[in-house]
């Protein structure tokens, strides 16, 4: 019995995979809402704009919910260097 690819294929759904890791997990709730907000204005980036746009989509997120930028960028350091 043959079967096509899309019988077994199915869509990645990453959406909130981060929320899973330790570090996510550590942060305060007022962090989390952050990290939350910058995944979901990244998730509609494509391409070389989300390098582009990732500092200033940092700097916003943590004016609108009072974090520092240096708390929301050893987040991210932390996550990259726990892979």
């Amino acid at each position: 019995m043959i079967l096509n690819f899309g019988e077994y294929y199915s869509s990645v759904n990453e959406k909130d995979e981060h929320k899973k890791s330790k570090e996510y997990k550590k942060l305060s709730p007022k962090m989390k809402k952050a990290v939350d907000e910058i995944f979901t204005l990244m998730d509609g980036t494509k391409g070389l704009n989300i390098l582009n746009n990732f500092e200033k989509t940092l700097r916003d997120v943590s004016k609108k919910h009072r974090v520092t930028e240096k708390e929301l960028t050893d987040y991210f350091e932390r996550e990259v260097l726990s892979i």
